[in-house]
């Protein structure tokens, strides 16, 4: 951890056949203009991460993708 802590939040997980939803997820981020990046760990669990300060957008967002599923 640096000097001022980690401005990333792990706001999603998924494993299986679940993580083609990070890479898409991922994408609606990109495209509202959220930063965030993706993780792999293991062979098959996939993490997206955004910055501290958009959580709440995240979680807006993460709402409207889980409805449209």
């Amino acid at each position: 951890m640096g000097l001022f802590g980690n401005r990333w939040v792990v706001v999603r997980t998924e494993s299986g056949s679940r993580a083609d939803d990070i890479d898409r997820l991922y994408a609606l981020f990109k495209e509202r203009g959220l930063k965030a990046k993706v993780e792999l760990e293991g062979s098959t669990v996939k993490k997206v991460k955004v910055h501290k300060k958009d959580v709440d957008r995240a979680k807006e967002l993460i709402d409207i993708f889980d409805k449209e599923r």
